[in-house]
């Protein structure tokens, strides 16, 4: 039977600590997603506090992204060496240690160590948590739980949209960072006695069929340099400047374009999120299922459904009714959050176990630089033209993802060999 014959045998065994070790990664991810997207529901509160301006606040959120893209080459060699453990617990406790101190900012040059120590932690988090999975579960599951993993990178970020507004009124924003700051130690502690590096019957990592063990560096160029890897690696570029322009600027400009209450606009932050979370799944399923595989297409129809969103924005004023705006981020949420797992897995089949890491760092690096110079342009987009220039820039960034994943496919069919899963080529 052709599905058993892609299974290690080393899963049977683990299949019930195997979910051990998926609710450890995915809740990890989630607190770390909600430390991470807190940046838009505090935008106001920190636009007020240091008196500075759009430009100046896409600045800091840069700042994260920048060093993001720093540590995530690194980070996934070590993590390839060390293994995800001792990487988890490190990216977690960089990103516990940032938010302990955001509380104590007594000016703005200060928030910059803070998102520096934020992004450090969380450009580590997508190599540990691939790797992990990679060697808990068989092939034919990867893609469906790496979608539902991912969902805790929106779950968090619609939690911490209802959080911050609420919590804060209640304690304080400070008291409410400072709790969450006391979960995510407490989670790392439970990972440090918890959480096993692999299945005990695996013994060592089992090598990509046809690879000889002392190829890992011109395995690594050879996946890096495959034609149809540098354009995806352009269009995922281009999403991550969408994503990280609607993470950090959708509540300030409900905020400040409709007048709205920050409750209100951290509930459509939370909507977009749930947007997002129901697309990771459901496109994940899609391209298990539907696509056989296949994650291009998937992609794809998210750019399509960005470009559509981002559009739609633009043609909102203060008079659009409430209930649109909620519809409208959820369709943002879906395409500018949605892509994420779908890259992941891709990467990772790519790869294989033991070049899950080094791969997903160098490629991942590459494509958080939209995430550095997103914010800072759009921002400045905004306080030059307004905002109806800035959303019309993403939709135009989309527009050009789906001419560049329709290119992709021209090179699949010239090549004759699918991008999305090297390992068939091997078989």
């Amino acid at each position: 039977m052709k599905k058993s014959t892609i299974k290690s045998p080393a899963f049977p065994a683990a299949i019930n600590y195997q979910w051990v070790i998926f609710a450890i990664l995915s809740t990890t991810h989630m607190m770390m997603a909600m430390f991470f997207y807190s940046w838009g529901p505090l935008a106001p509160i920190i636009k007020e506090k240091t008196l500075i301006n759009n430009s100046e606040f896409g600045l800091i959120v840069s700042t994260m992204y920048f060093v993001m893209v720093i540590i995530s080459i690194p980070s996934g060699f070590l993590t390839d060496k060390y293994g995800a453990k001792w990487m988890l617990l490190l990216s977690g406790s960089l990103m516990g240690v940032a938010f302990f101190l955001m509380p104590l900012f007594p000016f703005y040059g200060f928030l910059f160590v803070v998102a520096a120590l934020a992004g450090a932690g969380y450009g580590m988090i997508n190599q540990i948590t691939a790797k992990g999975l990679m060697y808990w579960f068989e092939p034919d599951k990867r893609a469906t739980v790496m979608g539902i993993k991912q969902t805790g990178v929106t779950i968090g970020g619609g939690l911490i949209g209802i959080y911050i507004p609420f919590f804060g009124m209640i304690m304080g924003w400070q008291k409410a960072i400072m709790l969450l700051v006391f979960v995510i130690f407490g989670i790392l502690l439970f990972s440090y006695f918890f959480y096993k590096e692999k299945p005990t019957s695996l013994e060592t990592p089992s090598p990509s069929p046809g690879t000889a063990p002392n190829t890992k560096k011109v395995s690594v160029r050879s996946v890096l340099l495959k034609p149809a890897l540098i354009f995806l690696t352009a269009i995922l570029t281009l999403f991550a400047i969408c994503q990280a322009c609607l993470t950090a600027f959708l509540v300030i400009y409900v905020y400040e374009v409709f007048h709205l209450s920050m409750a209100i606009a951290g509930s459509l932050f939370t909507v977009a999120m749930v947007g997002g979370t129901i697309s990771r799944i459901l496109f994940g399923l899609i391209s298990d299922r539907l696509f056989r595989r296949d994650r291009i297409a998937p992609l794809a129809l998210l750019a399509l459904i960005g470009v559509l969103s981002t559009l739609s924005v633009v043609f909102l004023n203060d008079t659009s009714p409430l209930w649109l705006l909620f519809i409208i981020s959820a369709f943002l949420g879906v395409a500018l959050m949605g892509w994420n797992s779908l890259a992941i897995v891709l990467v990772a089949e790519l790869a294989g176990n033991e070049l899950v890491g080094s791969v997903m760092g160098v490629l991942f690096a590459i494509a958080w630089g939209g995430m550095v110079i997103g914010p800072p342009i759009f921002g400045a987009i905004i306080d030059l033209n307004g905002y109806n220039s800035g959303w019309l820039m993403l939709s135009i960034l989309l527009g050009i993802s789906c001419v560049g994943l329709a290119i992709i496919r021209k090179i699949q069919k010239k090549e004759s060999m699918p991008v999305n899963s090297a390992h068939h080529t091997q078989t």
